[in-house]
């Protein structure tokens, strides 16, 4: 039962934090690709590397802050929507190329350097 306060508990400060950076973003952005969805899934990919490179066998830790905190702040679904709207509403393939490579072999990358940083 306290794992999942735990998740509950980090995945709302990280929604929160979503939800900051994209309003942030949201007001300095002029540009035909959002911002926001690559910088907080980038970020949040390398800090899970991180906490996956520093071995933390404390469960409630890894529970809060990767599956909670950084569960919460990654977004997968905003993504996937993202991508459709380029292609159905939008109609701009080349944006959908890019934006797809940039966030999921950025975020992997991220991922990795943040794995092996430690």
């Amino acid at each position: 039962m306290s794992q999942i306060f735990l998740v509950m508990l980090g995945g709302g400060i990280g929604a929160v934090l979503r939800s900051v950076v994209t309003n942030f973003f949201n007001n300095k952005n002029d540009s035909a690709l959002p911002i926001a969805t690559p910088v907080v899934n980038i970020l949040g990919s390398f800090l899970i590397g991180l906490l996956m490179g520093l071995a933390l066998n404390i469960s409630w830790i890894n529970t809060f802050l990767i599956v909670g905190v950084l569960g919460g702040l990654t977004t997968f679904s905003t993504l996937s929507s993202e991508l459709v709207q380029m292609l159905t509403t939008n109609k701009h393939v080349f944006h959908f190329i890019v934006y797809s490579i940039l966030q999921y072999v950025v975020s992997f990358v991220a991922c990795l350097l943040g794995y092996f940083m430690v």
